[in-house]
């Protein structure tokens, strides 16, 4: 049982362990050590625009070059950014200072490997167990860092302009972006209206403490007023670290990785170019989704919750498009991680192309309603070992036989249980979610 990884880096609150500055540096030694490789020993590391994002990252950068590694800081960027770099420059790994969609006080770490994905689970291992030990950091500094935040951008811009090469010109669409104060503030804008849209913005005027508050994928009320009001074709919302995306479509409707995956499948199918006919989605995807995929005569296969996870499942059933209904999609034809901004970009390039809007691409599903509650706990005992929540789980399945289903899991990044009931009612839902979670005592 990993004690410091959850589904996506270390979390935290900043300047408490394990998010000390003291730790911090250790964490990037570690992970140095373990990650360097002898064809290029550079670290590729950004950050989000947190309050204090800027002295932990200058903690692991005294980690990282106490270990003989060069840092390659590109500053403020999104962590899909920092995927790309990396394998671009041919470097040993990549960090982002970044806790995504959480709130200002929370801070965390990311790392990639040089291919450009989330590192192995045995890899977060190997660094915890070597993190348990005392052990001193030599003072002498065997690397440098170089600052080169205005080359990260323009190489980062260039790939996203190479993913649409057939549709190069946005003109016509209306588009609201927040950006959630956070790490797309500046580049998300600037891409949309290099395309010629006609582009309104939305929380990017970062301070350090306002970065996902009421704002942003979370937090999407802004967005869906805006669009309204604006007469938008639709609206984007990205988290903090950029590497998610939710949709608001031209009627208000909230549009979720569900539908951007269904609606991106069902294009690449009809173009011949889905291969293998099949996606990757998690177990959190909604009943609907299976079925439309099934109406469209796609397969899905389901993974773990985490983009991790879901482009290990694609890899190894050779598939190029996956996701989560939070968001995180990953195109792998052009990137192995989840990236808000590329994702936007695939998806304004199918309703340029369609010349339809998006609330008529996304009636591909319709979507059994779901609940979700998060309940807050003190030990993530296992389910199977909790007598009560697992016969209460097990009482909500019966009842709703073949017509819905439920979910129980523990949050990888916060100390939560999430209850997850579909079925046809509303008030049914409700009602079981409310019956499993009136069994948790823990």
């Amino acid at each position: 049982m990993k004690k410091l990884f959850g589904t996506d880096g270390i979390r935290g609150i900043a300047g408490k362990y394990p998010l000390a500055n003291d730790f911090i540096k250790k964490i990037g030694y570690v992970a140095a050590t373990f990650l360097r490789s002898a064809e290029k020993k550079e670290f590729v590391i950004g950050r989000d625009t947190r309050e204090s994002s800027p002295a932990l990252l200058e903690s692991i950068s005294e980690g990282i070059v106490s270990a003989g590694m060069d840092v390659f800081d590109c500053g403020i960027i999104s962590t899909p950014a920092i995927a790309y770099i990396t394998v671009e420059r041919g470097s040993s790994a990549g960090c982002v200072i970044s806790a995504s969609h959480n709130s200002a006080e929370f801070n965390g770490i990311k790392f990639f490997s040089d291919l450009g994905i989330k590192i192995a689970d045995s890899i977060e291992s190997k660094i915890e167990k070597e993190l348990e030990n005392d052990f001193n950091i030599p003072d002498k500094k065997k690397g440098k860092v170089f600052n080169e935040e205005d080359y990260a951008k323009d190489i980062y811009t260039k790939f996203l302009y190479s993913t649409i090469k057939e549709v190069t010109d946005f003109s016509g669409l209306k588009i609201v972006l927040d950006c959630a104060n956070g790490s797309n503030f500046r580049i998300a804008p600037e891409v949309f209206l290099k395309l010629k849209a006609d582009v309104i913005t939305i929380s990017v005027k970062p301070d350090g403490k306002n970065i996902n508050r009421k704002c942003g994928a979370l937090h999407i009320q802004n967005l869906k007023e805006a669009v309204l009001k604006e007469k938008a074709n639709f609206g984007i919302a990205y988290d903090g670290d950029g590497d998610r995306c939710i949709f608001i479509d031209d009627k208000g409707e909230i549009r979720d990785g569900d539908y951007i995956i269904a609606i991106a499948a069902g294009f690449l199918k009809k173009n011949n170019i889905l291969k293998n006919n099949s996606v990757v989605t998690t177990v959190m995807a909604n009943f609907g989704f299976y079925k439309a995929m099934e109406n469209e005569g796609i397969k899905v296969f389901s993974s773990a919750v985490g983009d991790k996870y879901v482009y290990e499942e694609m890899v190894n059933n050779d598939v190029i498009l996956g996701g989560e209904q939070s968001g995180h999609i990953i195109f792998r034809d052009f990137l192995n991680t989840g990236d808000g901004l590329l994702t936007s970009l695939q998806v304004a390039s199918i309703i340029k192309k369609s010349g339809k809007n998006l609330s008529e691409l996304s009636k591909i599903i319709k979507k059994y309603p779901q609940v979700l509650l998060n309940v807050k706990v003190e030990r993530k005992l296992p389910i199977s070992e909790n007598e009560k929540l697992a016969n209460a789980i097990k009482s909500v399945e019966k009842k709703l036989k073949d017509n819905g289903r439920v979910l129980v899991r523990y949050s990888g990044t916060e100390s939560l249980l999430r209850i997850m009931v579909e079925g046809p009612d509303d008030k049914l839902i409700n009602d079981y979610s409310q019956e499993i979670a009136g069994v948790v005592d823990f």
